[in-house]
């Protein structure tokens, strides 16, 4: 793209109409500027048109957006995205103009340019941009000598963006190289910018200076902070270790100053309190990664930082600051330097001065509880990455009860106790100090190692819970004091293991009643409680607690309410609710009365959720309950399939017409399941469906393939006759040799081949064997994964138990005469061993063990030491402890937060492909293989002792002779 007026006027014209409330220009404007990133010297141009000071500044700004976001799709692209990179030598143009034209632009479009400047900076600093820093800096110290400090944050906020790479990473020689030509650099300017700055404002703070002199100053301060925590991340510098008093006393004034000119207002209370949370951050670093040399400042600090938080008002605006702050209080108190806490009173004075305030309901969280439950549930209940000044300040006591349990048990116990006689004088006035009470037992639990079971010293659980809780749960009125019965919801859920089975199920018509509260976070909490009940184990994690006879007296009225709840306002998509109805449906037990509703609830919501879908974690427990409720009823009821496939095929046919992108893995498993449950010929509804499914569109979109397999293999093992007419086979087995070629997704393609060789007579396959067998050889030679290499082992397995040693050698060798003897050599017996799963273990080693006692091209003599390898993998592979063999297969999986609509396949856990034991006849491979060997030898006596001798391993001789021993069998 050539600059000149034609482009300039080209670009602007279409950066004004992306801005067009009308969305038919807009649209037109955004395709134009698509295609044109496509051109050469693109982004340069964006660049120029960005500079011109003739065009007005909302196009430049729009012009700035889009430049940012073109270099970080395309400065470094990945390899399979199909973008083309922005070629060198623009880059170097780019790189040439940015910096000056950001530190002349206006603050809005200088934000964008930093934020590229930061994209480019991230991929080439410092190696391929050495001009890069030498640059910021020159300008820095010219900027700050002319008291410019809108130049001056601008280059420190750039800074900031580019050295934040120093963070969090794992510490490699490369990126220690990179953080010391930036200290050797940068450190000592920083300093200097600093101090010269602190002087500014403590000179403007002396003589009156007003808010507009000091906000910048102290915007300023803060970017050397974050600039500072980025230095020191990795470890403490030489640099800052000499300088540390000069940076330690700044820190130290800023936390204990007061600066009335901007603290008078709520914008600049926060501009202070930005840079206080700042330094605080700073301090924990030390103390958490240079104690030593921290310690002689530790006592200032943590008195200074405990004087701050007595003086921080409950307001939100606060909160940054007040968390940080306690966070540094935590990381003392469970240092070396604990003594600190360890004073009379002292515990007791945190607790009443910083803990009950911070724990305490606040106006803003009542307003978020009202109007914003799922915000409220996300930090209440599952804990986030949002520091809550109520999680940070429980916190604060765990860390101090790490060396002072006692006093902290008895200090919180005794704020308890006073926080419920509080509420007892007056409920309807102090149901806060309840709910303040309930909130500390719940927080101050401690999760047993590896389970979900909590305890607590602060109370004894059962009387509390009859006390404080049970009255809750019993009141008549589910919508009077919510956040009370929320939190009393949330006490039966974290001590759900603790609560008697009897008790339990007198309380269970409770919450399924509290499920028609109003309150959306009173009836997810319900929702949650019932869900995680119903998982709860017997002691010692034998079987569920709770089973389908202890909910059937109530569970119409439970799945009545559950689906009436998602009619609340703000509930329509709740997840809580949802997953409580994949959960009562996975313990149930489903007569047609219960499935009728259930499936009529269910395919209500999917048709409307498919008009728009927002919610994916809702969408999955939509999707998992229809799976397990098709399931579960028909594992009953196998002639509920045809009432399932009438209720469900319209909205799975919608999502097929309206290419429903999200939901096209869901319904694609949900057709495998419904496939697998009819009896042969399939009706012409799912033919239609299959004959979808060879088509190669069908296959492009990556999160579409391991649910097109599962379809695929219903297909194969339901109706393998018409697989096989109209050259059908042929075009599935194409579909096998391009996901096989792929290391993404050859996995998928073994399934297919499986299927095809567990359910297809030999006679129909025989004829694609040799290209069956050059696809694969072409893959390993290409290249051959450890995870090609054991699925192509189990396959070759399969393929021999089903058909015979002698089909599989001679299928082998007519792609290559010989070829079997070099994969039995160079793959088959070194990737033997590493096979895991119980199925599989098995069937590879039966397989194997035919093969040495079967095939006559291994029972001849001059095959002796190949024999021997295969049967020394083979004892490695039987002899391997259990715990190493099997791997396990989880329950149900819980979903991730952040799942959501990208390429990535979801699985369906109650949709799953049951595993088929290809060797159901045969228990145990081990009594197989030494009853065969045995058996082989009794043929030739004295000749495999010797061979066993010669090429087994000392531990598998010694194991193989247990064994013998085991069953009674000799090598003769």
């Amino acid at each position: 793209m050539e600059w000149n007026q034609a482009t300039l006027e080209f670009l602007s014209q279409c950066f004004l109409n992306t801005l067009s409330p009308i969305p038919e220009p807009r649209r037109t404007a955004e395709k134009a500027l698509s295609d044109a990133a496509d051109l050469p010297n693109y982004g340069l141009a964006v660049l120029r048109l960005v500079a011109e000071p003739a065009i007005d500044e909302q196009t430049r700004h729009a012009a700035a957006v889009n430049f940012k976001n073109h270099l970080r799709s395309r400065w470094l692209p990945s390899a399979d995205s199909g973008i083309s990179p922005i070629a060198d030598s623009e880059k170097e143009q780019i790189k040439t103009l940015i910096v000056s034209l950001m530190l002349s632009s206006s603050p809005r479009i200088q934000s964008q340019l930093s934020e590229a400047l930061a994209v480019i900076g991230k991929h080439d600093f410092p190696k391929s941009w050495p001009a890069l820093l030498p640059e910021l800096i020159a300008n820095l110290q010219k900027a700050a000598l002319a008291g410019d400090y809108v130049s001056v944050n601008g280059i420190l906020g750039t800074a900031s963006s580019i050295f934040k790479k120093f963070r969090y990473q794992y510490r490699t020689d490369d990126l220690f190289l990179d953080l010391k030509y930036c200290l050797d650099s940068f450190a000592a300017p920083l300093t200097e910018i600093f101090l010269k700055t602190s002087s500014l404002i403590d000179s403007a703070a002396s003589s009156g200076g007003t808010a507009a002199i000091l906000k910048p100053l102290f915007e300023s301060q803060r970017l050397c902070c974050r600039i500072f925590y980025s230095l020191n991340f990795q470890d403490l510098p030489e640099f800052f270790e000499d300088h540390m008093n000069e940076w330690m006393g700044e820190f130290k004034k800023y936390l204990s100053s007061n600066y009335p000119a901007l603290e008078s207002t709520e914008e600049g209370l926060t501009l202070v309190d930005d840079l206080r949370a700042a330094i605080c951050e700073n301090i924990n670093l030390y103390i958490e990664k240079n104690e030593e040399e921290f310690q002689g400042f530790l006592n200032e600090f943590a008195s200074v930082v405990w004087t701050l938080l007595r003086d921080v008002s409950k307001s939100p605006s606060r909160d940054q600051l007040a968390t940080t702050a306690i966070k540094f209080l935590t990381t003392v108190s469970t240092s070396v330097h604990h003594a600190l806490f360890a004073g009379d009173n002292v515990i007791k004075e945190i607790c009443q001065s910083i803990v009950i305030p911070n724990v305490s309901l606040r106006a803003e969280d009542e307003e978020i509880f009202e109007m914003n439950y799922i915000e409220f549930i996300r930090r209440d209940m599952e804990g986030s990455d949002v520091d809550t000044r109520r999680r940070i300040a429980c916190e604060l006591l765990k860390g101090l009860a790490t060396n002072y349990k006692t006093q902290v048990t008895e200090v919180v116990s005794l704020e308890i106790q006073k926080l419920l006689s509080s509420f007892s004088t007056n409920p309807s006035a102090h149901w806060k100090d309840k709910d303040c009470a309930i909130y500390l037992v719940v927080s101050l639990s401690t999760k047993k190692a590896g389970g979900a079971s909590v305890s607590t010293d602060l109370i004894d659980v059962q009387n509390f819970f009859t006390s404080i809780i049970l009255p809750e749960l019993q009141s008549r009125d589910v919508n009077s004091f919510p956040m009370l019965k929320a939190g009393s919801l949330k006490f039966l859920t974290m001590f759900r293991s603790h609560i008697p089975k009897p008790f339990a199920m007198q309380l269970f018509p409770e919450l399924v009643r509290f499920l028609k509260a109003e309150s959306n976070v009173v009836h997810s909490y319900a929702a949650s409680c019932i869900e995680k009940l119903l998982l709860v184990k017997e002691e010692g994690g034998r079987g569920n607690r709770y089973a389908a006879g202890d909910i059937s007296p109530f569970l119409l009225q439970l799945m009545t309410n559950l689906f009436d709840a998602l009619k609340f306002p703000e509930s329509e998509e709740n997840q809580y609710l949802m997953k409580c109805i994949m959960r009562v449906l996975g313990v149930a037990d489903i007569s047609a009365e219960v499935a009728g509703p259930c499936i009529g609830g269910l395919t209500s919501i999917l048709s409307e959720v498919c008009k728009n879908p927002k919610n994916p974690i809702f969408n999955h427990y939509l999707f998992e309950s229809v799976a397990v409720l098709v399931r579960r009823a028909c594992e009953r009821d196998i002639s509920l399939t045809s009432a399932f496939e009438t209720s469900l095929f319209p909205s799975l046919q919608m999502i097929l017409a309206n290419d429903i992108t999200e939901f096209l893995p869901y319904a694609f498993q949900l057709l495998a399941q419904l496939v697998e449950l009819n009896r042969p010929p399939l009706s012409p509804n799912y033919m239609q469906i299959f004959l979808l499914l060879l088509s190669p569109e069908s296959w492009k979109r990556n999160g579409n393939v391991p649910a097109l397999v599962r379809l695929l293999q219903a297909f194969l093992q339901k109706a393998p006759h018409e697989v096989t007419q109209e050259n059908r086979l042929s075009q599935v087995l194409g579909i096998f040799e391009k996901l096989v070629a792929s290391p993404s997704t050859d996995e998928q393609g073994f399934y297919i081949l499986n299927t095809i060789i567990e359910n297809l007579d030999y006679s129909v396959i025989a004829p694609y064997m040799k290209g069956i067998w050059s696809a694969l050889f072409t893959r390993l030679q290409n290249k051959k994964t450890v995870k090609f290499q054991k699925s192509l082992v189990i396959f070759m397995s399969l393929f021999l138990v089903k058909h015979g040693q002698a089909y599989l050698v001679e299928t082998m060798n007519t792609v290559q005469p010989n070829i079997f003897t070099a994969i039995l050599e160079h793959f088959w017996i070194p990737n033997l061993k590493l096979i895991m799963g119980s199925i599989e273990v098995k069937l590879t080693a039966v397989a194997a063990t035919r093969l040495i006692c079967e095939t006559p091209a291994l029972l001849d003599p001059s095959a002796a030491k190949l024999w021997g390898k295969m049967l020394d993998s083979i004892v490695t592979l039987v002899s391997r402890p259990e715990q190493e063999r099997v791997l396990d297969e989880p329950e149900m999986p819980e979903i991730s937060e952040n799942v959501g609509y990208t390429a990535a396949f979801v699985n369906l856990h109650n949709a799953g492909k049951k595993e088929e034991d290809p060797l159901k006849d045969i228990k145990d491979p081990k009594q197989f293989l030494v009853a065969s060997v045995s058996r082989l030898s009794s043929a030739s006596p004295g000749r495999y002792p010797q061979i066993i001798g010669e090429n087994l391993e000392q531990a598998n001789q010694a194991a193989l002779l247990q064994l013998c021993n085991a069953y009674n069998c000799g090598i003769a």
